[in-house]
């Protein structure tokens, strides 16, 4: 009877954790772009795709996240 208990338990507790998750991750709704280069982009090529984002309605830190990485 107590393994029933605790399998019953642990099912619900599964099935919740994704929800919790999500509860507490607000920004997981963001759209969030990475940027991966070779080689470490200009400023002034930043601005320009920031501008591209910006002329479809994206706004960097408002309504899209925007990861830069180079190699």
């Amino acid at each position: 009877m107590r393994r029933i208990g605790l399998a019953v338990v642990l099912t619900l507790l599964g099935l919740l954790a994704p929800v919790v998750a999500r509860a507490q991750s607000p920004a997981a709704d963001v759209p969030r772009i990475g940027v991966l280069t070779f080689m470490a982009m200009t400023k002034v090529a930043q601005e320009e795709f920031r501008q591209g984002l910006r002329e479809q309605g994206y706004v960097e830190g408002k309504n899209i996240v925007v990861e830069w990485r180079s190699a």
